[in-house]
């Protein structure tokens, strides 16, 4: 994570399941980005978000699951191009309460779609808007229609259609997919968004370079 985070050099980082741990090493080991604020989940060991940035921000909003599964946070950025709002998400697995991820992968898209909805609810009216994050979904799921409805766009298939952002290995195959996506509001331009094949975890970072639209 520390690699891929300084070879990108990104200005602000979001982080799905982070943990207490993960917290002192990366405030340790990356004390160029001034602001870094975390969330522990009060529900799931490793179910915590982070924001890392190298520009001042403020909270918008903290908005705790309703689920049992991950929580939604947006903060207000203050950049060199103006104010930016993000909205960091870790989205339900596709594992249904049972515990079954061949019936979840079925019947948890709308469940995702919900949460998503919820989240953006507590986003400010008027500032350019960043999504971002883990959906546990592909570029094509009903909760991409729905940001894509409020006109907001994809970043990576811009850029790159093929690319898995997760793999896995299983027993008998290597999984791949793509569940991890920039959405951007109409107020900003994407000038470029890749795939960091790095890191020991089984999501790849996404990165994508934004400036304002004209």
């Amino acid at each position: 994570a520390i690699e891929a985070i300084r070879s990108s050099d990104a200005d602000i980082v979001c982080l799905q399941e982070t943990t207490p741990r993960w917290e002192q090493y990366l405030r340790h080991y990356l004390p160029e980005y001034r602001f870094a604020e975390f969330r522990n989940s009060k529900l799931r060991m490793g179910g915590g978000l982070a924001f890392l940035a190298k520009t001042p921000a403020e909270e918008l909003a903290y908005i705790p699951s309703d689920t049992g599964w991950f929580d939604g946070w947006v903060m207000k950025f203050h950049t060199a191009v103006g104010p930016i709002q993000v909205l960091n998400v870790h989205l339900r697995p596709p594992v249904s309460d049972s515990g079954s991820w061949v019936s979840g992968y079925f019947t948890t898209r709308g469940a995702r779609e919900k949460e998503m909805e919820r989240f953006h609810r507590e986003c400010e009216i008027g500032t350019p808007l960043l999504v971002a994050g883990d959906f546990n979904d592909h570029e094509d799921s009903r909760v991409a229609d729905w940001l894509e409805a409020r006109k907001l766009t994809n970043a990576l298939p811009q850029f790159d259609r093929y690319s898995p952002t997760r793999k896995w290995q299983t027993s008998v195959i290597t999984l791949k997919r793509r569940m991890d996506h920039i959405f951007y509001s109409p107020e900003l331009h994407c000038a470029a968004a890749r795939v960091i094949p790095a890191g020991a975890s089984d999501h790849f970072p996404v990165e994508a370079i934004f400036t304002l639209a004209e």
